[in-house]
């Protein structure tokens, strides 16, 4: 359900107005308490009332995010010491698994996140990402990547999805994961007898 007004966005208004007028002044903080108000009343957004309704799962999606970058920022700098010019990158589809467009636009934020891949381009009507590498040296770092960015949706949707997606979350994932498991058993053109 959407609400016209919602009391998290004019905090969150408040607050980046103090940040840009780097004070805490009572001129400062009564300014940005009507410039928030004003700018909600004038400009009502459509908001969604249960984005922070699984605090938890969303604390474990920051988590895992702070892993993530590390973990990436260390593979993508070993690739580009080691290799150099001769650094390996690919270009791969991963299905999207949320019909929400602030789900979609999250996973690919955070996909985007990482230093060592990025979302090139959202298929809406197809239901894909296509997704840059940086390291792609076999096809064994494709599917970990490939895996990975459906491992990141099922957590952004299980912390900002609805229930209705998050129903038959795991049936889509897997099925995600078997898709792409099929792919990488499949025989080459080269292998094909």
């Amino acid at each position: 359900m959407k609400q016209r007004f919602s009391p998290a966005l004019l905090v969150w208004l408040f607050v980046v107005w103090v940040l840009l007028w780097g004070s805490t002044s009572p001129v400062v903080v009564l300014f940005g308490a009507i410039v928030a108000v004003t700018t909600l009343l004038l400009f009502p957004l459509p908001t969604r009332s249960g984005v922070f309704a699984r605090p938890l799962r969303l604390l474990a999606l920051v988590g895992y995010m702070a892993w993530d970058l590390l973990t990436s920022a260390v593979r993508g700098s070993w690739e580009v010491l080691r290799f150099g010019r001769k650094t390996c990158s690919a270009v791969f589809a991963v299905p999207i698994l949320a019909e929400a467009d602030h789900v979609i636009v999250a996973s690919a934020n955070l996909v985007s996140l990482t230093p060592d891949t990025f979302v090139l381009q959202i298929d809406r009507q197809g239901g894909i990402f296509y997704v840059y590498l940086l390291g792609a040296r076999s096809e064994d770092a494709l599917d970990r990547a490939y895996h990975q960015v459906v491992d990141l949706q099922v957590r952004v949707l299980k912390a900002l999805g609805d229930a209705s997606e998050i129903r038959d979350l795991r049936t889509r994932a897997d099925r995600a994961h078997r898709a792409r498991d099929r792919r990488s058993a499949a025989p080459t053109s080269e292998e094909a007898p």
